[in-house]
């Protein structure tokens, strides 16, 4: 569908509507990102103003949590800010309808449901308007432009679909989404759905040889190691853009040894949409700061120094429907020190995980385990899952190329030992496929030893 335009231009096109607004918000976005931390934690200041105000009298549940937050003439005090209660996911769940704002803006646009991902029992159960669509485009926008990507190249994309995009063929279909639409309408874009096999999106590949690729960080570790074993390669491809899970640096590097093209990662979730974006001239994350105010704390609920990994707080700055104020999605993100590129917009060296993906030892350690790289080397397989049952027993799920030999079990066992440090009982089990969430996502490492 080509997108809206005032009545008698066909080009170039003068956007109209939804279309409009997300182009607005773009343009501020290049210029917001060159504004000094200062001038960026200013404005955030002035936002939260007008939604602590908005939550504290038309949401139920942010009524007592935000009680006498002091208010001055630039914004919410950060002395008082920090004692607003840390919201948890099961605290959002049980809140139900007391976090949906009784009197939001109409001007904000019509409300739909987000439902957060969760692995287990039920999702906390969000609103979003209009607006946060726009703004979901914009930084979408932001995201493109800075890795200057061709918006009328072919883009393929094997990730979760409802319905449809089944294999072999996956679906055809033109324009990359909402966020291009106004620019790039007949971009080519092939789509798989991620319950293919490791094979069957392979030969997809091979056969579509887009120019880029959107993917989970898993399959495209199982993809590259699958097509350096046949020998094949994607001539047209030039960036491969990862989501949704976390990415590991052995994954980075084995698609530039075997593709020759780098990965652009993306951090994002579903209650808050994008939180960090790849610079486009290092590895690492710029948050989208005119969107949340992200605070990487401690166990002590203390902002962690430069170099130091700590829990993901996030507070969405315009979602007024539902508003989320100081809320721990579960992650944990590693500070980064003021990026070198020039842009003011706070950085995150590394999003480690889900903190429940944390290994925990029988001396009292608890690490983020990495083991991938170790395993590779020892046998081949397309993919695999440690699981931590108890603190002493380790279950390796693998898929593997062909069954495991004695040899195969023996080097998988050796190479997680090694690469964990410690002589876990491993327990290896040969699967058909491994499970993965409703949105797709799969974990690498599964813990179910509770926290003491």
């Amino acid at each position: 569908m080509p997108p809206a335009s005032l009545p008698g231009v066909v080009w170039p096109p003068v956007p109209t509507g939804a279309d409009a607004t997300a182009l607005a918000l773009a343009w501020q976005l290049a210029q917001s990102q060159w504004w000094p931390r200062a001038r960026l934690e200013a404005g955030q200041r002035r936002q939260l103003a007008a939604l602590v105000r908005h939550a504290a009298t038309s949401t139920p549940f942010y009524q007592a949590r935000l009680a006498g937050l002091a208010i001055g003439p630039d914004g919410v005090d950060e002395a008082a800010w920090a004692q607003v209660p840390i919201a948890t996911r099961d605290a959002l769940i049980a809140a139900g309808d007391d976090l949906k704002s009784r009197a939001y803006p109409a001007s904000h646009g019509q409300p739909h449901a987000v439902l957060t991902s969760r692995t287990t029992g039920a999702p906390a159960r969000l609103l979003a308007t209009d607006l946060m669509a726009a703004w979901w485009r914009a930084v979408t926008l932001r995201d493109h432009a800075w890795h200057r990507r061709d918006l009328d190249a072919h883009l393929a994309a094997i990730r979760h679909v409802a319905d449809g995009a089944a294999p072999p063929d996956g679906v055809r279909a033109r324009g990359w989404g909402p966020a291009t639409a106004a620019l790039a309408p007949d971009a080519p874009m092939s789509l798989l759905s991620i319950a293919a096999t490791i094979d069957q999106q392979v030969d997809w590949l091979v056969r579509t040889d887009p120019t880029y690729l959107v993917i989970y960080p898993s399959a495209l570790d199982a993809v590259v190691h699958a097509l350096a074993a046949r020998g094949l390669r994607l001539p047209a491809l030039r960036q491969v853009r990862t989501i949704s899970e976390a990415l590991a640096p052995a994954t980075r590097a084995a698609c530039a040894e075997v593709l020759g093209v780098p990965v652009v990662d993306t951090y994002s979730a579903e209650e808050v949409g994008y939180i960090a974006l790849q610079c486009p001239d290092h590895p690492h994350y710029h948050v989208v700061a005119e969107r949340l105010r992200v605070e990487i704390l401690d166990d002590a609920d203390r902002p962690c120094p430069i170099g130091a990994t700590g829990r993901v707080v996030v507070t969405d700055l315009h979602n007024l429907a539902t508003p989320v104020i100081r809320y721990d999605l579960g992650d944990l993100a590693t500070v980064g020190a003021p990026c070198p590129c020039g842009r003011g917009l706070p950085v995150l060296t590394r999003i480690v995980g889900r903190r429940r993906g944390l290994l925990r030892y029988p001396d009292g350690r608890v690490t983020w385990p990495v083991f991938t790289v170790a395993c590779r080397q020892a046998a081949r397989y397309r993919e695999l899952q440690l699981v931590q049952d108890t603190l002493d027993q380790l279950r390796l799920r693998v898929v593997a190329d062909a069954p495991l030999t004695d040899a195969d079990r023996a080097a998988l066992t050796a190479a997680l030992r090694g690469a964990l440090g410690h002589p876990f009982a491993v327990a290896i089990e040969e699967v058909a496929a491994l499970g993965r969430s409703p949105a797709g996502k799969l974990e690498e490492f599964v813990s179910h030893v509770a926290a003491p």
